[in-house]
């Protein structure tokens, strides 16, 4: 696969196949082309081959803006089929606390507004995640939150973070953009 934007070659005839189950760190330098890798993964770019049982959930960084004014909690019951019981309890987990699952999504901040969003992503019905600078804005209680969803996750993570200690923590496997290649450390 190359994968290309306008002039600029981000990779350059590379192959990888990764595996299932596991949580994979892609990393690299500024504008080595991570995001745009998660993003061609996520829409099944060309050059790419992925299984028709997969079932992919994206979180795009700073992608956090919501269309409609709603409670953090009706957000969520908006958004699944699970009871407000559980729901209550994935929020509480991801650091939400009672008054907070009654505030407005449009009065988030940029942490909370990721923490719903990444609440919503795991309660999807995907087996594979796509997850890009799923860290950005969060404080080290949210991140320690992120850690445990993750590890508690049966299905296929890929991520991109700048975050050493948060990959530390959670990958079974990092790969790094570098000279065009896609070469796991």
């Amino acid at each position: 696969m190359t994968l290309q934007v306008k002039e600029n070659v981000l990779l350059d005839e590379v192959s990888f196949q990764l595996p299932l189950g596991k949580k994979i760190a892609i990393t690299g330098s500024n504008g080595s082309g991570k995001s745009t890798l998660l993003h061609h993964i996520a829409n099944n770019g060309i050059g790419l081959t992925v299984s028709p049982k997969a079932k992919m959930g994206y979180f795009r960084q700073m992608s956090y803006r919501f269309a409609k004014d709603e409670t953090v909690l009706q957000f969520l019951e908006n958004r699944s089929e699970y009871d407000e019981g559980f729901l209550r309890s994935v929020l509480h987990s991801m650091q939400f606390t009672g008054t907070d699952i009654l505030k407005s999504v449009q009065s988030l901040s940029g942490g909370e507004a990721i923490r719903l969003q990444l609440c919503q992503l795991f309660l999807g019905e995907y087996n594979i995640l796509l997850l890009d600078e799923p860290t950005n804005f969060m404080d080290i209680t949210a991140i320690e939150a992120l850690e445990r969803f993750i590890a508690g996750y049966e299905g296929t993570i890929i991520f991109v973070s700048h975050d050493q200690a948060f990959i530390k923590h959670v990958a079974d496997i990092q790969y790094q953009l570098q000279a065009k290649k896609f070469v796991q450390v």
